[in-house]
């Protein structure tokens, strides 16, 4: 029987130390450091929120399109009637060079 207390004793393994303890704070995070972090609930509200803004941009771009496909569309119009004006006035000089020319060479 003291044989197998003196083994029991030679197999001895120490309780954890506080130095053991520090080092596991070292690799592990403390229920101190998970504070720092959102919840499940803070991060179903930030979606729920992050989800009302996105709606909001996009119906604010598709304004902001149709304000710009309208002005697009007013400015091309514009041009047009520009162009169809110096056309005209592109035309009218032509045939005045031309009766000029004509009346030149008489």
């Amino acid at each position: 029987m003291i044989d197998l207390t003196i083994i029991i004793c030679l197999n001895y393994y120490p309780m954890i130390t506080n130095a053991d303890i520090n080092k596991m704070k070292a690799i592990f995070a403390t229920k101190d450091d998970l504070k720092s972090f959102a919840t499940k609930d803070q991060l179903s509200s930030l979606n729920e929120k992050m989800n009302a803004c996105f709606i909001e941009i996009i119906e604010f771009i598709g304004e902001v399109k149709s304000d710009i496909m309208k002005e697009l569309s007013e400015f091309r119009e514009e041009m047009r009637d520009i162009n169809r004006a110096s056309q005209a006035t592109l035309n009218n000089h032509e045939v005045r060079i031309a009766h000029l020319e004509l009346n030149k060479h008489r």
